[in-house]
């Protein structure tokens, strides 16, 4: 790239290359043994114009031993000498050092205790790199409260996020925009100056998202050249499968993509961006193989020309904006929003208190954390020099615990608040719903304010999931992360509001029919009138809320639909395409159906499996019989074989699994696997909480209910994917009433 762009190469003198992530210094050792430095320049090149940081002291030693070793060996054979015959250089160019840091403004540590590294680093910020190259780090945050350990702060560089990056970008949070791989790719495109380039192997997230359309448009402004080869690999996709191998085995779980920024000075306008995707169902080894062979000027590019939106792959349609979204946003018209209101999931903060599948379990594991967080209060209270017990096996603490204690509030347990929530496809859970325990409630409270307060609804993937687009329905309170790892948005068919009653404290129903009204609350409906009027003048004037309702909920199963608008549903909350007038009703028909049936899939009809083992009675027999530990598929198989056998436990193995309980897809699983996920016995690392699945069973009085659960959802994944393929195209449908 520097010979077709520059006219020079990485041998040539004045040309410095940096690896400001050198890990164990793998980038420099490469690069010294590949050929690129000529021999004659190697002992220049090494002693001035190759640079390397590491912030961990170890592996800054191991780097500097590398890299050092690596330089022997290759002068000793250029000058066809042994190696004891070569005098041993040490690596100055190496720094230990926060890159990230490095940029900021001073602390560069104690000069007496690091001085030789301190000039080393000076020296290196005086100079003029033309190469970054190499693997940034990455990192999201702490993981708990507990940690007391929250991310490092760069005030300068995220300046320059905040007003590239995020400045440039729709997305509401943009949180995962300061992220380690993030700050690398904006701390490099400054550092390399007016003239270079910069290639990196990294996580590929921002090359397709909403909240990334500010790199993608700042990269285009900043860059005259890109090139972006996706190596894939996203295992957190629902269509795993096709993402082939993993480039960094097990451990790598996100996509990754090499790519190339060439800067050039006097540019002006949009770069050239080039684009390659490496394909789908290959191998690690495939892949691997196509790296290694390899080079920029025979790869096949793709030219990509980006929208409006800064979409560079899968390009959203401008005529989707057009159509009515599920809920409110800025710049939405009143009569093209769906609901009036939504809500994320719960967020606890604190699963393993908040959730359990025992009753009893839940009231002794949320009582003894809120006696020991009011024994704080007490505490500090009595001790100016109060510091909290983070102690994670009395209590998970977040960031409003840590304050609250200090400010004297305290906490009851109320009957009210224990529940029974959605907290994974296909998992009821007990769990405690209270905003003083729970880190956040959103607007949940307004949908399900008492357990006296029914609701239904359904909940769809987040904007900027990981996941692919999936939606289920419910009539519980949902957890946030109900996808996994991933958010979503509950969209409910009522809300409930507070009746304002005079100063007596009388109710005043005003017009709410007195059957609306439940201990206080007057039930709303959540459908806007708005989007009625719009929905009559399309269909005409039979068509009810209900109807609105359910057909909103057939038609993002449609597969057409979330193939047409992958992006979008990535991007931004789901629209809804006009439909013939037909296929309205016939959607709506088909989503009421589904509705119930994923919504009541308690009630769904045993599917026929044959249970080798043989039973014992459902109740008042042996419970350990039908205990369940960890689930199996027999050895050697995996969900992606489709197996038609699953061993529950030592007695019993389920045969005769239909092919649609693996086809189902919710999330990134299918509705077998998130069953096998979620019913095992687990522990708590932290909190040694035990969550037992066979408590729910037994406390419901069914010791057998983990078989009755897969029998059940194996005949909602036989009847969903029936009533999906029956749905009518939207492409055919779209525009039928125009």
């Amino acid at each position: 790239m520097l010979r077709a762009e520059f006219g020079r190469g990485i041998t040539d003198e004045g040309v410095h290359v940096q690896d400001p992530f050198t890990g164990t210094g793998t980038f420099i050792v490469r690069l010294l043994q590949s050929g690129l430095i000529r021999p004659e320049d190697l002992a220049r090149k090494y002693a001035n114009e190759l640079h390397a940081n590491e912030i961990l002291l170890l592996a800054y030693y191991i780097a500097a031993i590398n890299i050092e070793t690596t330089f022997h060996d290759l002068i000793a054979q250029a000058d066809g000498k042994e190696l004891d015959e070569v005098p041993y250089e040490s690596f100055g160019g190496i720094v230990l050092t926060d890159t990230f840091q490095l940029t900021e403004d001073g602390d560069l540590g104690d000069p007496e205790v690091f001085g030789t590294n301190n000039s080393r680093a000076e020296a290196q910020k005086k100079l003029d790199i033309q190469v970054i190259v190499g693997n940034p780090p990455y990192s999201v945050g702490q993981t708990s409260g507990n940690d007391d350990n929250a991310n490092v702060k760069y005030p300068t560089l995220d300046a320059r996020i905040r007003d590239t990056f995020a400045a440039r970008t729709d997305a509401k949070n943009k949180n995962s925009l300061y992220d380690s791989y993030m700050r690398a790719i904006r701390w490099a495109s400054d550092r390399i100056g007016d003239d270079g380039v910069i290639g990196f192997v990294t996580n590929g997230g921002w090359i397709q998202g909403n909240t990334a359309a500010g790199v993608r448009k700042t990269l285009a402004e900043e860059f005259s050249s890109i090139y972006v080869f996706n190596l894939r690999g996203n295992m957190r996709s629902s269509n795993w499968k096709s993402e082939g191998g993993q480039i960094f085995g097990a451990g790598s779980q996100t996509t990754v993509a090499v790519f190339l920024l060439v800067k050039r000075a006097g540019h002006t306008g949009q770069g050239t961006i080039n684009y390659r995707d490496i394909g789908d169902y290959l191998s690690r080894e495939e892949k691997l193989d196509i790296v290694r062979e390899a080079t920029v000027a025979d790869i096949p590019w793709r030219t990509i020309i980006p929208n409006e939106f800064g979409d560079w792959i899968g390009q959203r349609d401008p005529k989707y904006l057009t159509y009515p979204i599920l809920g409110d946003n800025k710049g939405a018209e009143p009569n093209l929003v769906v609901f009036g209101t939504y809500s994320r999931g719960l967020a606890t903060a604190r699963d393993a208190w908040v959730y359990n599948f025992s009753e009893s379990e839940l009231r002794r594991n949320v009582t003894r954390s809120i006696d020991f967080y009011n024994s704080e209060v007490r505490r500090a209270a009595a001790d100016p020099h109060f510091a909290p017990k983070f102690d994670p096996a009395k209590l998970s603490w977040n960031r409003a615990d840590k304050n609250n204690v200090t400010r004297g509030r305290t906490i009851s347990f109320r009957e009210s608040s224990v529940r029974t929530g959605l907290y994974r496809p296909f998992q009821r859970s007990q769990v405690y719903f209270a905003r003083d325990y729970n880190d956040m409630v959103y607007r949940l409270e307004q949908l399900f304010p008492t357990p006296a307060h029914d609701n239904a609804g359904f909940y769809v993937t987040g904007v900027g999931s990981d996941k692919e687009f999936s939606v289920i329905a419910s009539r519980l309170v949902p957890d946030l992360a109900l996808w996994g790892s991933s958010n979503g948005q509950f969209f409910p068919r009522y809300r409930w509001e507070p009746v304002v009653g005079p100063e007596d404290g009388t109710l005043d129903l005003g017009s709410a029919p007195s059957a609306d009204v439940v201990d206080g609350y007057s039930r709303i409906d959540n459908i806007t009138d708005g989007i009625l009027a719009h929905m009559r003048g399309l269909y005409g004037p039979e068509v009810t809320k209900d109807q609105i309702f359910y057909g909103i909920y057939g038609l993002l199963h449609s597969p057409e639909y979330r193939e047409k608008y992958a992006t979008e549903l990535k991007q931004m909350l789901p629209r809804i395409p006009d439909l013939a007038p037909s296929a309205f009703f016939h959607v709506a028909q088909a989503g009421k159906e589904l509705f119930e049936l994923h919504a009541d899939y308690e009630d769904a009809e045993l599917y026929p499996l044959e249970i080798i083992g043989g039973e014992q009675p459902a109740m008042f027999g042996d419970e350990s019989y039908y205990r369940v530990q960890k689930m199996r598929f027999p050895k050697g198989q995996k969900a992606a074989d489709e197996p038609t056998e699953l061993i529950v436990n030592e007695h019993i193995t389920l045969r005769g699994l239909p092919p649609e309980i693996y086809r189902y897809q919710l999330g990134s699983r299918s509705a077998l696997e998130w069953i096998i996920r979620q019913y095992q016995v687990t522990t708590d690392k932290a909190s040694g909480i035990v969550n037992d699945p066979n408590l729910w069973g037994i406390e419901h009085g069914n010791p057998r209910y983990v078989i009755d659960l897969i029998q059940k959802v194996a005949t909602v994944s036989v009847r969903t994917q029936e009533i999906v393929a029956g749905l009518p195209g939207v492409g055919q449908a779209e525009g039928a009433s125009s």
